[in-house]
């Protein structure tokens, strides 16, 4: 506004992952609660409807394609196969793709990967070694609700996980991963040796004393 640039400029606000803050009895990062997993996207400019909302999906992939489009530039040949699409359009409601969104964790001491997909409704998450989750985000919009175990919804949950493995095979994604993590740590001296270096090579965000004095059912307001 101060520089009249206002009708030649478009804003994206967004971030990196959320924050459990006490949501399910948890503390962090590392879930695929909708707390931890979803992040911020506003997009705003002359060119689209102010105060518009869109409920479809997408993903911080979009960002690179969205980014070029907004300047007018164009993808480069060996760019051409990354995922994303551009969000302008989906913005001024001229697309409704109805995308399925992809997530996965192995780090920070991580047990296990972890891999997420989301569709219109559906929240599948797969363990590697570990038991799946299902949830309802239309009827079930604060995942209080495991439906993996309920034979009603065992055809869902078949579907989920062969999408799921149509993009990635999860146990040789989390095998490479703890592999990589290995050999990262054995490069820096072993396992005591990281941990005795502390910060930048053991860090988090700790968790405040009070949440330790509450159970996980406990109704938390932070």
């Amino acid at each position: 506004d101060d520089v009249g640039l206002r009708e030649q400029t478009r804003v994206i606000y967004t971030s990196d992952h959320g924050e459990m803050m006490g949501e399910h009895g948890m503390w962090g990062k590392s879930t695929m609660y909708e707390a931890s997993v979803a992040v911020p996207f506003i997009m705003a400019g002359p060119d689209l409807p102010a105060g518009s909302v869109v409920n479809e999906n997408i993903s911080l992939v979009d960002s690179f394609p969205t980014i070029l489009d907004a300047v007018g530039a164009h993808l480069a040949p060996e760019d051409a196969d990354l995922p994303g699409l551009s969000l302008w359009p989906l913005a001024r409601g001229e697309a409704t793709p109805q995308r399925i969104v992809f997530s996965e964790y192995h780090a920070a001491g991580s047990p296990t990967g972890v891999f997420m997909i989301r569709g219109d409704r559906y929240k599948y998450v797969h363990y590697v070694g570990l038991p799946p989750q299902l949830f309802d985000l239309t009827a079930d919009p604060q995942e209080s609700r495991d439906l993996a175990a309920d034979p009603h919804f065992a055809p869902v949950l078949a579907d989920c996980e062969r999408e799921l493995r149509s993009m990635v095979d999860p146990q040789a994604a989390d095998s490479a991963a703890k592999a990589h993590q290995e050999a990262m740590i054995e490069s820096h001296g072993g396992l005591e040796a990281v941990v005795a270096a502390g910060p930048p090579f053991v860090q988090g965000t700790p968790t405040p004393p009070a949440f330790l004095r509450f159970r996980p059912d406990d109704d938390i307001r932070l």
